[in-house]
């Protein structure tokens, strides 16, 4: 397995808490100002022996994917869940052939499941690769379908019901319920055909109860559109029915076009109604242009999480570069390659976890700019410099206390994550001079760990789902774990919940009288542990 080289700088004189100067630029951070809460960074999905992967066909006649191990695989799978700590994964739905075609009948209150095709990456294999992220780190998953049947009209948004909560029933018994699920890719894009608001409020009412009957929590999102213009026009129809908004778990836009003012449309209605705002699809060629975009959303427009295009493809599309190249020789893949995306996504996704909530932070520097975050006791700060010159900064901090030192990490034209020395805060302010064209991360997270120390173990991943959680959590006990105790701990690392546990199988704990927030499940036995976060919404 290629290991990711690590710069250590030791003595450069790059950081200081004293030498201000009066050009020096100056950041504020004010910890008690908390905006929206962070839900992690993730990428879409195609799998990876997807014949679009390596530019070949997904409709008849399909060409052949790539040839890769699994254990080829897994070191792909490790960059981006334990190294890059991406925890989303949006599978990518809906070209590779019909799953219910024809109409399975012509009632879409009884459903005749022997006419479904999931197979393959219709659906199975995202299952697939999903249950192999999840002990990675992974806590959303959404599929998102770019094309529905071709039978399908608006005039019977009944189908639609029947069809989607096929698919949402499919990962349910495969053995993950899914967190949230996407009405539609891009409704309002020709691609996939153009689908009103209002069809897709009325979805949305049939498959809800579909939901509720099944005991199945999982939220939509809405309306996973082309760009923040197209988004706001579907999510306000939809958002205004008191019955269709309650099944609603997200909004969702991607950045092809569109208007700064209908990003703030989506802020003001995701505020409306108390519901998270993501990012779910954009790339860009330019490494540094997409840590702004990183910015620009989270710092101006609220949104609560992040998703690139491709976490990892062959062949390259001409709007982005993935974070990993799959290099490969006809169908035969030889190696990987990552990409500077991938290095200026990990300034925030490795630091900025989920449940961290965004506190305010200003720079005097439009071309400095900055966002921070505390999560418990933990402060991240994440600072671009898009000067060609290196700048020096004075940081002042109000609102943490018992903040002493920060780890350094940076990354610039010819830096991936390099390490800095750890600087001190004395009176909760500091100076450090930023490198020309770079982003650099001040925090007191592991990124290793991402959690309070009081938390770090030498430990295993734990499965539990549903995730997010409203009422109950299932908690998978691991099969070689014998006996033991499961603790539920808040985000301060204070006990909240114990219970004791013999065999294996399924623990259900009885969430519904906590507060929302985020939450660390430890489970231990004689001999090992595991742990795992778990957010709670309400």
């Amino acid at each position: 397995m290629r290991t990711l080289k690590i710069l250590t700088i030791l003595s450069l004189g790059i950081l200081s808490s004293t030498g201000l100067t009066a050009q020096n630029v100056s950041i504020n951070i004010n910890a008690i100002n908390v905006n929206q809460t962070m839900e992690g960074f993730g990428s879409s999905l195609r799998v990876f022996n997807d014949p679009h992967v390596i530019g070949g066909t997904t409709s008849d006649p399909i060409t052949a994917g790539l040839v890769i191990s699994a254990a080829e695989e897994d070191t792909i799978l490790n960059l981006l869940y334990n190294e890059l700590g991406l925890t989303r994964v949006r599978p990518a739905t809906g070209e590779d052939g019909p799953i219910e075609n024809p109409n399975d009948n012509n009632n879409p209150y009884v459903t005749d499941t022997s006419q479904f095709d999931f197979s393959w990456k219709k659906m199975d294999a995202h299952i697939d690769y999903v249950s192999r992220v999840v002990p990675r780190g992974v806590h959303t998953y959404f599929p998102s379908t770019i094309k529905i049947e071709d039978w399908m009209t608006e005039s019977n948004p009944e189908e639609y019901a029947e069809w989607a909560f096929a698919i949402i029933k499919r990962w349910k018994d495969q053995g993950y319920e899914l967190p949230y699920y996407a009405i539609m890719n891009e409704p309002g894009y020709i691609r996939g055909g153009i689908w009103s608001g209002e069809y897709l409020r009325d979805c949305i009412k049939l498959l809800g109860p579909k939901l509720d009957t099944a005991g199945i929590n999982t939220k939509i999102v809405v309306p996973d559109d082309l760009n923040a213009n197209e988004a706001y026009a579907r999510s306000q129809i939809i958002m205004a029915d008191t019955v269709a908004r309650e099944y609603v778990g997200a909004l969702a836009y991607h950045l092809y076009g569109g208007s700064n003012a209908n990003k703030t449309a989506m802020m003001q209605l995701g505020q409306q109604y108390n519901v998270p705002v993501w990012m779910t699809e954009y790339s860009r060629p330019n490494a540094f242009d997409w840590g702004n975009l990183i910015h620009d959303v989270i710092a101006n427009y609220n949104v609560s999480a992040v998703d690139y295009m491709w976490g990892f493809f062959g062949s390259q599309e001409s709007n982005g570069t993935q974070y990993i190249s799959l290099n490969f020789s006809g169908t035969s893949y030889t190696g990987y390659t990552i990409n500077k995306q991938y290095y200026v996504t990990g300034q925030y996704s490795r630091y900025v976890k989920q449940g961290s909530q965004r506190i305010d932070a200003a720079s005097s520097n439009n071309d400095v700019r900055v966002t921070a975050y505390k999560d418990g006791a933990d402060m991240t700060i994440v600072v671009l410099n898009n000067h060609g010159v290196a700048q020096t900064v004075d940081f002042a901090i109000n609102g943490l206390n018992n903040l002493a030192t920060l780890k350094a990490i940076r990354t610039s034209q010819t830096e991936n994550w390099a390490i800095l020395p750890d600087i001190t805060v004395p009176n909760n302010s500091f100076t450090a001079t930023l490198a020309p064209n770079s982003i650099t991360t001040f925090t007191t997270v592991n990124p290793s760990l991402g959690m309070n120390n009081s938390l770090s173990e030498n430990i295993l991943p734990l499965t539990i789902y549903p995730n997010p959680a409203r009422d109950v959590i299932n908690i998978q006990i691991p099969d070689e774990a014998s006996k033991g105790k499961i603790t539920l701990l808040n985000s301060n690392g204070q006990h909240i919940k114990e219970v004791q546990f013999t065999g294996t199988g399924i623990q259900q704990l009885n969430i519904s009288h906590l507060s929302k927030g985020l939450y660390w499940v430890r489970l231990k036995d004689d001999n090992k542990t595991w742990t795992a976060k778990v957010l709670i919404s309400k």
